[in-house]
């Protein structure tokens, strides 16, 4: 799991557009050219800014202007089934040599669009990759997004969709569905190489190497226990394995950052979150409006002319600004820290309404409670990507691009929806208060019903999304969520990353206590005595952090400075959270992750030990108790088909109908008019 936040909108009849926070916001779901930028900060403005990475098109041949496309089986599950769906993808062959390695790079819940500006920067880690081990680099987009899913007419409008039409466009969308789509997209690889034509890259033959972050950095390690020997190598980043529907545990991250040197403004937050959940409870709408009128002016007066003062209709449209506002803080957290991101630029307005230096105490305790709620809002005034100003300039923008979108394309909302509908379905992970914490963060109508009320009033109820919430069970029991153990994969995680408490680095009071990581790299499938793997905490670091850093130009194998003693910890049963001063941007560290990854591929790539599993099953276990914590997750035989049958509009032609994949048979055994928008961190340009 880059990033980072859904941000939902509700469209009442007659009602103009209010951005409102789901409980998800600032989730995996991720701005997609985050990851290929850095963070620099403008010192004369003050503001923040994000600059894309050099290109050097002279050093690297280009693909972005050659996307590729792959016809999928819709359901791998289904005989009966003979419809497809069209998978895009791009590669990068300039360093390709025979004998190297095929490097494929999930990027997961996102379109690889702007992802591939990245494949002519060489001090990008993926290329980086690819450069000292002469493999060829497959950048690959997920069903569902970008530009990988069927064109219909529901597609084409997401927004004007029923909820029968938008369950019926997604019911293949599933986690299954997209881990079987890799193995059918690898076993039938082939690519045209000029220079070296008589090459063969399917994996049998060629070694094949997984990154990724996040999300697709889980993919990564599901399907290295679910068809091993597929990917010679994986390197799982940032990976939330342990799926749950409750992730209040998102926000230790953030606590523990802001304990270091921002007290003053971790117990404003608090005490902000307490007071937004007494109004709301209360119904107290003299401050709540005030805040909400600082922010979003035009669009909040001109909704209160439609409704009565105290009536319902106007206390849900309080509530969708209140959750905004709650969220604005934290909204790119998990990428840039606190002194990195919106959340030391939120704290510094908020602290220092009143004083130059900032209370120590914080305002809500040292000024009333009015005063407190004003300096509230102006910090969120001015970092809200949603407040009156900046949303009527995306209105604008928005505009503008539909003028230049055709009626045949994709809704450029896709990837949203397409998220969205994960989360409510298999993957949860809604981020929400837990009110019973002195620390808490968010008010309490933030929480695991409203979440499942935002999903069911999106979708619909159906087979896959129910009033129960996300079914994250299956997930988890196949694939033995933080119980995981797997051979030539290499485990990543930064020290701040709020995803880190659903990995297999959690600290959570839940998660395993008797687990070693190591830096000591493990021989070709083999893997250490139970509980220890290789794993890498990096220092400072927040989501997908060694993705994130320029790759330092140095040989693979230099390790200098690399100290276990204060990146690598053993977790024992006393959960003690380690607090660093945070280094700010660059995460130095990063690099030493970059390079054990470096050692760890030349140790596994000569590997030719590895049993190829192509059907999907799942080798039996080797033990029945590897931990002693709690009884691990028992590890199940294949899937049995469990969706239903049906059929999609056709998918439009591609330009680019990929030639260079042979296709075998496809005879294998296998948000309505009330949604606006979804956006996350996302700017839209």
């Amino acid at each position: 799991m880059r990033s980072i936040s859904i941000i939902f909108a509700v469209l009442a009849a007659n009602m103009l557009v209010v951005s409102a926070t789901v409980q998800w916001k600032d989730s995996i779901s991720r701005f997609s050219t985050d990851l290929l930028r850095k963070k620099h900060r403008n010192q004369q403005t003050e503001k923040f800014s994000t600059i894309m990475n050099r290109l050097k098109p002279a050093l690297a041949k280009d693909p972005t202007e050659n996307p590729l496309y792959v016809e999928l089986p819709m359901d791998h599950f289904s005989a009966d089934n003979t419809d497809t769906i069209s998978c895009r993808y791009f590669v990068q062959e300039a360093y390709y040599k025979p004998g190297g390695p095929v490097i494929f790079h999930d990027i997961g819940e996102a379109s690889i669009g702007p992802y591939a500006k990245g494949l002519v920067d060489e001090d990008e880690f993926s290329v980086a990759i690819a450069k000292r081990f002469n493999g060829l680099l497959i950048l690959f987009e997920h069903r569902f997004y970008g530009k990988s899913a069927p064109v219909t007419s529901t597609s084409r409008s997401l927004g004007t969709a029923s909820r029968r039409q938008l369950s019926e466009f997604f019911k293949y969308h599933t986690i299954e569905q997209a881990l079987e789509d890799v193995v059918y997209f690898a076993k039938n690889f082939t690519y045209d190489l000029e220079e070296y034509p008589t090459q063969v890259l399917t994996p049998d033959k060629t070694p094949w190497i997984w990154i990724g972050v996040s999300y697709s950095g889980a993919r990564g390690a599901w399907i290295a226990k679910r068809n091993p020997g597929l990917f010679k190598a994986t390197l799982a980043s940032s990976a939330p394995v342990q799926l749950k529907v409750n992730f209040w545990e998102y926000f230790t991250a953030i606590e523990d950052a802001l304990a270091i040197k921002n007290k003053n403004c971790s117990a404003d937050l608090s005490a902000a979150a307490r007071w937004l959940s007494d109004a709301w409870e209360n119904r107290d709408s003299s401050l709540v409006d005030q805040l909400i009128d600082a922010v979003y002016e035009r669009d909040w007066e001109e909704s209160l002319e439609q409704y009565e003062a105290d009536s319902d209709e106007i206390w849900d449209i309080r509530k969708d600004y209140l959750q905004d506002a709650a969220w604005t803080p934290f909204s790119d957290f998990q990428y840039y820290g606190v002194n990195g991101g919106t959340l030391g630029a939120f704290c510094d307005i908020m602290e220092t309404m009143y004083s130059s230096r900032g209370d120590p105490d914080g305002v809500f305790e040292t000024q009333t409670l009015s005063r407190a709620v004003t300096a509230y809002a102006k910090a969120v005034a001015a970092i809200s990507p949603y407040s009156y100003t900046s949303r009527r300039q995306q209105s604008q923008r928005k505009e503008k691009r539909q003028l230049n979108t055709g009626s045949g394309s994709l809704d450029d909302r896709l990837d949203d929806y397409s998220w969205l509908w994960q989360v409510c379905t298999e993957f949860g992970a809604f981020q929400v208060a837990n009110t019973s914490r002195p620390e808490n963060l968010l008010p309490s109508f933030i929480n695991v019903q409203s979440s499942i009320d935002s999903c069911i009033s999106t979708f619909g109820e159906s087979e896959q999304v129910s009033k129960a919430g996300p079914n994250v069970d299956p997930i988890n029991e196949k694939y033995q969520g933080w119980y995981v153990q797997l051979s030539n994969t290499m485990w990543t995680n930064g020290e701040f990353d709020p995803w880190k408490a659903l990995s297999i680095d959690s600290e959570e009071e839940d998660a395993p206590t008797n687990d070693t990581a190591t830096t000591d790299i493990p021989q070709c499938g083999k893997t250490f005595p139970e509980g220890t793997q290789l794993r890498y905490v990096i220092k400072d670091g927040y989501h997908g952090s060694e993705f994130s850093e320029d790759v330092v130009t140095n040989s693979p194998g230099d390790l200098d400075g690399l100290d276990p003693t204060n990146t690598i910890r053993s977790l024992t049963a006393t959960r003690t959270r380690t607090k660093t001063a945070l280094t700010g941007t660059p995460v130095v560290d990063a690099t030493n992750a970059q390079n054990l990854w470096f050692d760890a591929m030349s140790s596994w790539l000569p590997c030719t030990t590895l049993q190829f599993n192509l059907d999907g099953s799942l080798p039996e276990t080797t033990t029945s108790a590897p931990f002693s914590s709690r009884t691990p997750f028992q590890t199940g035989g294949s899937d049995e088909a469990a969706q239903t049958s049906g059929s999609s509009d056709n998918i439009n032609d591609k330009e680019n109908a990929a030639p260079s994949l042979a296709i075998p048979s496809l005879m294998i055994p296998f948000f309505g008019s009330i949604f606006a928008f979804l956006a996350g961190i996302r700017v839209l340009v």
